[in-house]
């Protein structure tokens, strides 16, 4: 179609600027795009990490399970001592604990070495939080490791029914004492009986 004069020149600037237009308009949807992806991503790795954490939650039970039984049969053998008290280190009893990490001593630190049926990746994202990847290689204290099972350990004892069940600070010690025979709540079988009750007439 013919133009006035001028016009074909007003015509192909317009369509230079929509070309123009169109053309930022496509990198900006495409980086919000990739945001979006980035958003997608972290969080798929961030649940990855979640379930990594829920599975030491479940193995780190199972092997407190086992330190509440060895607990339990220091206290017994206390017990046969005619002993009312027992005092035991939760780093003695990880010992007889099958299957947890152990450690070695590198430059007089006691870095946990090889943590058998779980993973370190685990422990991390259980007891530091799921925001930052953990680095494979990373060491940890063996302290640490202990340190943070010491809390439900101590909530697992505490169900015993113990009079007194606390950790002796500043070390993994836990003193439990229990009561006596013949003690209050206790059987009193080998106190003295009773005195018999006097009657009006006596």
């Amino acid at each position: 179609a013919d133009f006035p004069p001028g016009a074909r020149a007003i015509a192909a600037a317009a369509a230079a600027r929509a070309r123009t237009v169109r053309a930022r308009r496509v990198p900006m949807a495409t980086f919000a795009q990739t945001l979006t992806g980035i958003v997608r991503d972290a969080r798929k790795k961030e649940g990855e990490r979640k379930h990594q954490a829920q599975k030491w939650l479940a193995h780190e039970s199972k092997l407190l399970d086992e330190g509440v039984d060895a607990f339990k049969r220091r206290c017994m053998r206390a017990a046969e001592e005619e002993r009312c008290e027992a005092s035991v280190s939760f780093e003695v009893l990880t010992r007889d604990i099958s299957r947890f990490p152990t450690h070695v001593v590198t430059d007089s630190t006691h870095l946990v070495d090889d943590w058998r049926d779980g993973a370190a990746a685990w422990w991390y994202y259980a007891h530091r939080g799921t925001m930052t990847a953990w680095t494979p290689g990373t060491p940890v204290m063996f302290a640490e490791l202990l340190e943070s099972m010491m809390p439900k350990f101590l909530e697992k004892v505490n169900e015993l029914g113990f009079n007194k069940c606390l950790r002796t600070a500043g070390t993994w010690k836990v003193v439990a004492s229990w009561q006596p025979p013949g003690g209050k709540g206790g059987d009193a079988g080998g106190g003295a009986e009773p005195a018999p009750k006097r009657s009006r007439n006596d």
